[in-house]
């Protein structure tokens, strides 16, 4: 359809399915296409911190948490705020945290609901996020809400990725989250 092949931005959510989405591209072009965003949200996200890091606050070398690191993270906030896990279940606060953040919300942004799991919640998210910040860590969904945290407050690079991609795919529309769907519209 004459469009650039660098015009386009093609997202899924699994790596096997970005892999195939590569691989036929490529077979149907007939050229290596390495160059091209084609990926999963999380690997175009991680793509996209790793040129804008200085714009998003990041260390150059900033490091991914995995799920199993990031539970670690928050059975250490758990010891420093002097909680303990039965009552505050670090994959409970894991879930949580990463459900916030999917949601687009900051910690300081979460409405009171005076719930006295909420508060602890919150300063469970608070403490966990600073330590991400001081050790150079971002998680799964930190990927993508600072993405578009960036690209909202930054006219120039929005706008810059707007005029670029001008076809953007999304296999599996209807299960993109609340972020994933921010992040593209």
């Amino acid at each position: 359809q004459q469009v650039s092949p660098h015009a386009i931005l093609a997202v899924t959510f699994t790596n096997k399915a970005a892999a195939e989405m590569r691989v036929r591209i490529e077979e149907l072009l007939q050229t290596p296409m390495r160059s091209l965003w084609i990926g999963t949200f999380h690997g175009m996200a991680h793509r996209f911190l790793r040129l804008h890091w200085q714009r998003a606050g990041l260390p150059e070398n900033f490091q991914v948490l995995d799920s199993d690191d990031q539970y670690r993270l928050i059975r250490r906030v758990l010891k420093n705020l002097n909680l303990d896990e039965e009552r505050y279940p670090p994959k409970q606060l894991q879930w949580w945290i990463n459900h916030q953040k999917d949601n687009g919300l900051r910690a300081d942004k979460i409405p009171q609901d005076h719930h006295p799991y909420t508060a602890v919640a919150i300063k469970v998210y608070k403490e966990y996020q600073q330590l991400c910040v001081d050790r150079g860590l971002i998680d799964f969904a930190e990927l993508l809400l600072l993405n578009c945290e960036l690209l909202s407050s930054n006219a120039e690079l929005r706008v810059h990725y707007q005029q670029r991609f001008q076809h953007i795919l999304i296999d599996e529309f209807q299960d993109t989250n609340a972020i994933q769907y921010r992040w593209f519209s």
